[in-house]
């Protein structure tokens, strides 16, 4: 009988060890997960105007190795969430294009004016338009600027874990760019 008590005192001590060091993980998982100050420190990030180098050639085709950038990020979902998984990121940015990379971008493709109103459910722009641009983001850009926009640049370069819509101001040697990491 005694033999019996001990090993289920044993079992229990050794049961109560293990469920103690679960809820001990999950709790620092947690922690970390979601920190008080979080929302504070993601709004304070998305209202920011970025200005460092963030895309390449590589990342946006034709965009060259432009003069200037300022951009901002969004969350698509809550980055401070407890739950467990990825949160997507879109981006919008303004980038000031050398002269000469304007010109070869512009030639590259077929490039139409964006319309001022995008019908709703509109497959060729599915992502936002230069109407749309985030307010802090509006400032880099001059008054009356007109934009373009290629089906071929995007059914070519918007694939895979990012999705990228190009609007180009040849004129003004701008593009505007929206991104969705995914």
């Amino acid at each position: 009988m005694r033999r019996v008590l001990l090993a289920a005192l044993g079992g229990t001590v050794v049961a109560a060890a293990v469920v103690g060091s679960l809820l001990a993980g999950v709790g620092t998982w947690q922690d970390d997960a979601g920190t008080a100050d979080c929302p504070e420190q993601i709004a304070a990030s998305q209202a920011t105007v970025h200005t460092d180098r963030r895309w390449t050639e590589a990342d946006i085709p034709g965009i060259g190795n432009y003069s200037e950038i300022h951009w901002q990020l969004r969350a698509a979902g809550n980055p401070c969430s407890r739950v467990p998984g990825p949160t997507d990121w879109r981006y919008q940015g303004v980038i000031r294009l050398r002269p000469e990379d304007a010109t070869a971008l512009a030639t590259r493709y077929d490039w139409r004016p964006v319309p001022a109103v995008i019908p709703s459910g509109s497959e060729k722009y599915e992502y936002e338009t230069p109407n749309q641009m985030w307010p802090a983001l509006v400032p880099f850009v001059p008054d009356g600027t007109r934009w373009l926009h290629s089906e071929a640049w995007a059914e070519t370069y918007s694939q895979g874990a990012q999705w990228t819509a190009l609007y180009l101001a040849p004129d003004h040697a701008l593009a505007f760019v929206v991104l969705y990491d995914h």
